[in-house]
């Protein structure tokens, strides 16, 4: 397996990983009252600001650099920002254990492996 493979392979499964904490997320913010969504909204949104400012301080360091090994990098920092940032939120919103966080990467991976059997 190459470089590029593995970097894409695990950007996906990021991707993915995102969608199903995105999906939850929405789910737990559903369940709350109507007065509170846009609060939660905020909150989500100021949670993801830290990751898409260093996304974008490492896109600028690199083409400022010169450096074309920045975009493997980026195709993990942004979902990885995502993950962290949604991670963080359910964290405020609902009790999460083991099982819970089991389901939700096994959702993922399978949505990752039939996403690369796809495509």
């Amino acid at each position: 397996m190459s470089a590029t493979t593995a970097i894409l392979t695990l950007s996906c499964f990021l991707t993915c990983y995102a969608l199903v904490l995105a999906a939850v997320w929405l789910r737990a913010v559903r369940a709350l009252d109507c007065r509170s969504h846009v609060g939660h909204f905020v909150g989500l949104m100021g949670v993801f600001v830290p990751g898409v400012a260093l996304t974008l301080a490492v896109f600028l360091a690199g083409v400022g650099l010169g450096v074309p090994q920045v975009i493997p990098v980026l195709a993990l920092l942004l979902p990885g920002a995502v993950v962290v940032g949604l991670q963080a939120e359910l964290a405020h919103l609902a009790a999460s254990g083991p099982r819970p966080d089991a389901e939700r990467l096994t959702i993922a991976l399978g949505l990752t492996l039939a996403f690369l059997a796809w495509g």
